[in-house]
């Protein structure tokens, strides 16, 4: 039996998807505003803002822009200190701008996203994603809160505590991303960073195309239970855009011909059933987990002992790679897509 190869994907993490589809793709998110949750001692708190206090320079804090929000236009400071973001995406975003969020939502618990951590000293957390405790939120000081249309209807809440920018959907999340620096005053910078992701994925295309596995077919999905959750660029939204659109469409790696097996893509994601995985038979198989192996033990065992999946030519080879749900399909912002980058050149041309 071969084993899965997990990505770690750590050579360039250089410095988003689906607004629609936001509450789908992440599992545990909640539009109600809960005060339950495991949050650090308010000692905790403000030790970690004197730290940061001491290492943030003076700056004028009088000076404010006003910016549309989807609640009309809302003043806020031209350089905010203390941005606190609702949605955990603005963690990537923020980074990726050269920036750091001063408090921030967890992508599960207490904890921030793997794939961030290393960047996030200092950052104070509050609470599991949209389920966050207003008290720490206040007990922090915001000068600015970034938040999304997830949490709307506590907009008058939130918008007392601090000034907040709150966003509607976007289908793209490098839209989402753009959005995010002209609120902060960086949509130069924002500009050449997705610029650079762009060619950098044509460069990883190129390579592909030119190496030994050129014309291989890579298949992505995500294991659900019993379900398996296929992801290809959508006929549904043209606006949209995620990993699989910058794998397929901008990379232009292969996919599967799913048309011609009759799976239509009318969303971002369609279930299909292990059946069909001996007509798809793909060389190489991108397999996204919510969580490492451990938390999905059971649904491991149960694919990798079905004798379909067993004869597939990706599980054949030894071509199949574990990757990280938070990263490829809820990283929204140009961090987690370089690292999609890494992973994919890792997988298909380090051999």
């Amino acid at each position: 039996m071969h084993s899965f190869k997990r990505m770690t994907g750590t050579k360039r993490l250089s410095a988003f998807i689906l607004g629609a589809l936001i509450l789908l793709l992440i599992a545990g998110c909640s539009s109600n505003i809960q005060t339950k949750q495991e949050i650090p001692p308010l000692d905790v708190v403000q030790e970690t803002e004197a730290t940061n206090a001491e290492q943030t320079p003076e700056i004028d804090a009088s000076e404010t822009q006003v910016v549309d929000g989807l609640f009309g236009e809302v003043e806020i400071p031209a350089k905010p200190q203390r941005i606190a973001g609702l949605t955990y995406a603005y963690a990537d975003h923020l980074i990726a701008l050269g920036l750091k969020p001063h408090s921030i939502v967890t992508q599960n618990g207490m904890d921030f996203p793997d794939y961030l951590k290393d960047r996030m000293d200092g950052v104070i957390p509050l609470g599991q994603v949209n389920i966050f405790d207003k008290e720490v939120l206040l007990s922090t000081e915001p000068d600015l809160i970034l938040a999304n249309q997830a949490l709307s209807e506590h907009y008058d809440q939130i918008s007392k505590i601090a000034p907040t920018y709150m966003t509607s959907y976007f289908p793209s999340s490098l839209a989402w991303f753009k959005n995010t620096a002209k609120v902060l005053g960086k949509e130069q910078e924002a500009e050449v960073i997705v610029n650079d992701l762009m060619d950098r994925a044509k460069e990883l295309g190129n390579r592909v195309a030119a190496s030994d596995v050129a014309g291989e077919t890579v298949m992505i999905f995500r294991l659900n239970d019993k379900l398996i959750q296929l992801f290809a660029p959508s006929v549904a939204d043209d606006d949209s855009f995620y990993s699989p659109d910058m794998l397929y469409d901008v990379a232009g790696i292969p996919s599967p011909d799913y048309a011609s097996m009759g799976i239509v893509m009318n969303e971002v994601l369609e279930n299909i059933s292990l059946e069909l995985l001996p007509q798809i038979n793909p060389d190489h198989i991108f397999l996204i987990l919510s969580g490492g192996e451990a938390q999905n033990e059971s649904a491991l065992k149960e694919l990798r002992d079905n004798s379909l999946w067993r004869n597939l030519t990706a599980v054949q080879k030894d071509n199949v790679y574990t990757v990280d749900n938070t990263v490829w399909i809820a990283g929204f912002g140009p961090v987690a897509y370089n690292l999609v980058l890494d992973q994919v050149e890792e997988a298909l041309l380090d051999q």
